[in-house]
């Protein structure tokens, strides 16, 4: 889409890398003539959720599939997300695709891939019930993953999610906000999750209106927050990676990104990190500190 561009990336982290597991976090962006899209999606990572990395690359991909059908499905008409009702019908009504088609993907890959001995001797004796759950055929929850997804058209935008992780709109002065509700039941290591049973009673959703769509927005999955450990000092480098990508260009910024996230998780706390977002290219240049610079005060 014309003046509007989606990015996505994601980096092992530094404690997988020093236990040899892998890692759990999917992204993915789409950038096509009438939309741009962007996803990030966590798995969990408890050693009991087996196929967690599998359900949140399956997730990022139905999330897409998804919303493409959706904005279809409405012509990618404003009128259509008028009122906060409609809103919240059709947002309802998205949400409950995306979960359904989840399930469907992973039961598919289940059958065709059921459990193997080894995968479940990798989950130890004081979670046994998870074991004898996989045995009886109750295989979802090993599948378990987070999900954010973010769309902008030329008429509207909208961001959508279930569990933890962050979405950060930042404005042409540099100020960062999360326009998404905050889920309570989110904290510590807990997380809402797509393989929960009431999993489509759980989303949580903002609207950004023509006047209102935003000229940067991140996603992060929760290793980028809990590496900062700090709400503004986050705020502030996805200020100013905001920053570098409109005074850099995206190519730059997308390498500045690359070669920053290693070192996020390195000197943070060792989680997976995903950062995916869209970006106005014609915005203006935001003078903030670089994502390096605002790590730094961090040290």
């Amino acid at each position: 889409m014309e003046n509007y561009f989606a990015f996505a990336e994601t980096c092992i982290g530094e404690s997988h890398l020093r236990h040899n597991t892998i890692c759990q976090d999917s992204s993915l962006c789409v950038n096509k003539e009438k939309y741009a899209l962007a996803t990030v999606a966590d798995g969990h990572g408890s050693v009991q959720y087996l196929r967690t990395k599998i359900g949140s690359q399956l997730c990022v991909e139905c999330a897409s599939e998804c919303i493409d059908e959706f904005l279809s499905s409405i012509d990618y008409a404003p009128e259509a997300l008028a009122s906060e009702k409609q809103r919240n019908e059709l947002f309802s009504q998205l949400w409950r695709s995306i979960v359904s088609l989840w399930h469907q993907r992973a039961e598919e890959h289940y059958n065709n891939n059921p459990f193997t001995e080894e995968e479940l001797s990798l989950i130890p004796e004081n979670l046994a019930r998870y074991r004898e759950r996989y045995q009886r055929g109750d295989f979802l929850g090993a599948y378990g993953t987070t999900l954010i997804a973010l769309v902008i058209t030329e008429e509207f935008g909208f961001c959508i999610q279930i569990g933890d992780g962050t979405c950060v709109v930042v404005d042409n002065q540099g100020i960062a906000t999360e326009p998404v509700p905050v889920d309570e039941n989110c904290y510590g290591c807990v997380t809402t999750s797509i393989c929960q049973e009431d999993a489509v009673q759980s989303l949580r959703f903002c609207y950004f209106d023509k006047e209102s769509i935003p000229e940067a927005v991140f996603l992060g999955t929760d290793g980028v927050e809990d590496s900062y450990g700090d709400f503004e000092l986050m705020h502030r480098f996805y200020a100013g990676l905001a920053g570098i990508f409109n005074s850099c260009g995206i190519d730059d910024g997308i390498n500045q990104l690359k070669e920053f996230l290693p070192r996020l998780t390195r000197e943070g706390n060792g989680d997976d990190v995903s950062v995916a977002g869209i970006i106005k290219l014609s915005g203006a240049v935001i003078e903030k500190e670089s994502a390096e610079t605002a790590d730094s005060e961090n040290e």
